[in-house]
C-alpha cells in the first residue's frame, strides 16, 4: 500500500489502521477466532469526518447561501455515487482484501471503503490531513459533482417535495435484508406520516433508500 500512501501524500504510523480500512467482512467467513477488524467501524467514523469537512468547505466557500442550498450541495458531494467515483480514481478496489466472489468494484462498497480510509487517516494523522485529502480528491470535483448529482438525488428531491406540500419529513424503515455477508441486499420503505409512499431494494442501505424515494416521488 506504499503506492497509495504516496498518492495521498500520507505515510501511516499505524499500518494496521490502513490494512483494517481495506479488510472486508467476507474474510471472517469460516474462522473460529477473529483476530482482526474489518472496515465497518472505520467507515462509521469516516462518514462523520467526510460530512463535517464537507459542511465546513461549503460554509466557508458560500458565505451568502442559505441553509437549504448548502444542505442540497452537501448531500450531492457526500453521496455514494460521488464517493465511489473518488474511490474509482484512486483505484481503491486494487487494495481491498476480500474472500473470493466479492465484487471489489461495487460502487456502494467503494464508497464505504473510501469513508473507512478517511476514518483511518483521521485516527493516524488528524483532521488536517483529512481536509487536505478531501480538498484534493473530492472538493476539487465539486462543480462536476453538483452538475451530475444535485438535481438527480431522489432522497433530496423527495424531502423538498414533501416539505413543499406540508407533509412533513420522510422516514425510512429497514424491512428486510438477506444474502451472504459480503453480498447483502436490503429492502427499505419510506413513509410520510402514517402513509407509506414507496419501497426500494439495493446492495446497500443508501441505494435502497434512494430507490424507495424514487418510487415515492412517482406516487406523489
Amino acid at each position: 500500500m506504499r503506492k497509495l500512501e504516496q498518492i495521498l501524500n500520507c505515510s501511516f504510523e499505524n499500518q494496521g489502521l490502513l490494512k483494517q480500512a481495506f479488510t472486508h467482512s467476507s474474510c471472517k467467513q469460516g474462522l473460529s477466532v477473529l483476530d482482526f477488524e474489518t472496515y465497518e467501524r472505520l467507515e462509521f467514523l469516516g462518514d462523520s469526518v467526510v460530512n463535517f469537512l464537507t459542511a465546513e468547505f461549503l460554509f466557508l466557500k458560500y458565505g451568502k447561501e442559505n441553509e437549504g442550498m448548502l444542505t442540497k450541495k452537501k448531500s450531492a458531494i457526500v453521496s455514494g455515487n460521488a464517493l465511489a467515483q473518488v474511490a474509482k480514481r484512486l483505484k481503491l478496489h486494487s487494495y481491498l482484501i476480500t474472500a473470493e466472489g466479492v465484487d471489489k468494484k461495487n460502487p456502494a462498497l467503494m464508497a464505504d471503503v473510501f469513508e473507512a480510509l478517511i476514518g483511518a487517516v483521521y485516527l493516524d494523522k488528524g483532521i488536517e490531513k483529512c481536509r487536505e485529502i478531501l480538498s484534493k480528491f473530492l472538493f476539487a470535483e465539486e462543480a462536476e459533482i453538483l452538475q451530475s448529482e444535485v438535481f438527480q438525488n431522489p432522497k433530496m428531491l423527495l424531502n423538498e417535495k414533501t416539505q413543499e406540500l406540508g407533509l412533513g419529513t420522510p422516514k425510512y424503515e429497514l424491512l428486510e435484508e438477506w444474502g451472504e455477508v459480503h453480498k447483502r441486499e436490503f429492502r427499505i420503505a419510506v413513509s410520510v406520516g402514517k402513509k407509506r409512499l414507496g419501497r426500494g431494494e439495493g446492495f446497500s442501505k443508501k441505494q435502497a433508500e434512494q430507490n424507495a424515494a424514487k418510487m415515492a416521488l412517482e406516487q406523489l
